[in-house]
């Protein structure tokens, strides 16, 4: 019996133990990424779509950032955003933008898995050009799936 009560404690705490899932560093060009929206401008609620500004690059580094999400719940993802993005920056989480890797791609630009935090990646290997960036931009709003946050 004492043997049974100590294989029933290893079981629970191999089950209770929180799995991660390992992604590896090259990003799969049909991996899912999402973009985090955190101001109303990013998206248009009305006409339910993504505005380029979502995908406009850090002027100052030429970075922009996305998570991978491949595997993760709809919870899982808003947890994410919450715990990464609105706790640290006190901002409000309105919704993502969805993209395959491959639409991403195309755009010649190329995504940099960081790993840091967890799940996140950059979109890297943008021209100079503000102009150049906004014709990008645009192709890959157009290319985003909105999802909102309500």
């Amino acid at each position: 019996m004492k043997y049974l009560k100590q294989l029933l404690i290893a079981f629970k705490e191999y089950f209770s133990k929180k799995k991660t899932i390992t992604l590896p560093d090259e990003i799969n060009s049909l991996e899912p990424l999402g973009r985090y929206l955190l101001t109303k401008s990013q998206f248009s609620h009305q006409k339910k779509r993504v505005k380029y500004t979502a995908f406009m690059p850090n002027p100052n580094n030429l970075e922009l950032s996305v998570f991978r999400i491949s595997g993760l719940s709809q919870n899982k993802i808003w947890e994410i955003g919450e715990k990464y993005l609105t706790k640290n920056l006190e901002r409000t989480l309105y919704g993502i933008a969805r993209i395959i890797a491959l639409k991403v791609t195309d755009n010649k630009v190329q995504i940099k898995s960081d790993n840091n935090p967890p799940r996140h990646a950059n979109i890297v290997g943008w021209p100079n050009e503000k102009s150049e960036q906004k014709l990008i931009a645009q192709e890959l709003a157009a290319n985003a799936q909105l999802e909102l946050k309500i």
